[in-house]
């Protein structure tokens, strides 16, 4: 059945998540094997992490992806994908978390 000039498309359900193998993509490019799994150690046992990045994009994907590297457990503590640099204080607090931070220029 073709409508207008257009052949049927029919896609399988359920659709691909784009945005999560995109963000573990970024993740697994910018963070080598062995920083993996320390990562993914801090994570399970509920450890801060705080991801540093250029772009807002970047720093989203990756600790978005920081969550769906814990599948399937998930993280029950604060979840911040981009923190405000006014709320810097935050990340000496004692409460784990998962923050993301973007810098100006490499320091």
């Amino acid at each position: 059945l073709s409508i207008m000039g257009f052949s049927k498309i029919s896609l399988p359900l359920p659709l691909p998540e784009v945005a999560g193998e995109w963000g573990l993509s970024t993740l697994f490019l910018r963070i080598k094997d062995s920083g993996l799994i320390i990562l993914l150690k801090l994570l399970l046992l509920e450890r801060s992490v705080l991801v540093v990045g250029e772009t807002s994009e970047e720093v989203t994907a990756c600790t978005t992806a920081l969550l769906e590297l814990l599948d399937p457990y998930k993280w029950a503590s604060a979840f911040m994908p981009l923190l405000p640099r006014d709320m810097l204080d935050f990340v000496s607090s004692p409460v784990p978390f998962i923050a993301g931070m973007i810098v100006e220029g490499k320091q």
